[in-house]
């Protein structure tokens, strides 16, 4: 392999780190999972936290999930993980719990407190 492809955004990352297919496979191709969205990986596709377990594997997920939530059916523990802990979205604050709005002004208190 000469190159490396990645999606810069989070969920068709991690959704072809999830599914080992490309984002246009799965639905993700268009950038994030939104909080008001009502869509995710699709059920007919396995994940890899749902092959682990077929071969004997405890599975748990730490951290932001963001592969779809607006159905239980989409969430982590409906899709091969043991337990989740963590949020189910994403820009969420992990001290105040509080979620950032998508504008300039967010972004930029988001990148200011990142990088102090």
């Amino acid at each position: 392999m000469n190159n490396y492809y990645v999606n810069p955004l989070c969920s068709p990352s991690r959704g072809a780190l999830m599914t080992g297919l490309y984002p246009i496979h799965t639905g993700l191709q268009h950038g994030v999972v939104q909080v008001n969205e009502d869509r995710g990986i699709p059920t007919n596709i396995t994940l890899l936290p749902e092959y682990l377990k077929r071969l004997g594997y405890k599975t748990h997920a730490i951290g932001k999930w963001h592969l779809g939530h607006s159905r239980k059916e989409y969430l982590p523990t409906f899709r091969g993980f043991d337990t989740h802990y963590g949020y189910w979205a994403g820009m969420q604050d992990y001290y105040s719990h509080s979620i950032y709005k998508v504008d300039e002004v967010s972004i930029q208190r988001l990148l200011f407190n990142f990088f102090k």
